[in-house]
């Protein structure tokens, strides 16, 4: 399966992003504090679900806003926010094209 997954750099406020991280992650206070300080990742999300990625770009937005520092990968690469925003873009691409093939082959 291919996964992207995010990893926020440990600084003096772990506090703020474990709470924002508990909303959308069913794991432990605990994992996600151990998780952040010894430089593991603290979400994952399957890489062709478009739904998770819109929801791991909101998370990643607010993350910054709150001033944090994160790394994100697909797999062992490390990718940018941009480069994520851009694979949603083009499975809202691909999904649309689908609709209008599928107009044109069985009509409506």
């Amino acid at each position: 399966m291919d996964l992207i997954y995010v990893e926020v750099l440990n600084d003096s406020n772990i506090r703020k992003y474990i709470s924002l991280l508990r909303k959308t992650s069913s794991q432990p206070i605990k994992e996600l504090k151990q998780a952040i300080e010894s430089g593991k990742p603290v979400i994952e999300c399957d890489y062709y679900d478009t739904e998770e990625l819109k929801s791991l770009v909101n998370t990643i937005e607010q993350l910054l806003s709150m001033g944090a520092s994160i790394k994100i990968y697909e797999n062992d690469r490390e990718i940018t926010l941009e480069m994520v925003k851009n694979l949603i873009e083009t499975y809202k691409g691909i999904a649309k094209e689908r609709e209008e093939m599928d107009e044109l082959i069985f009509g409506e």
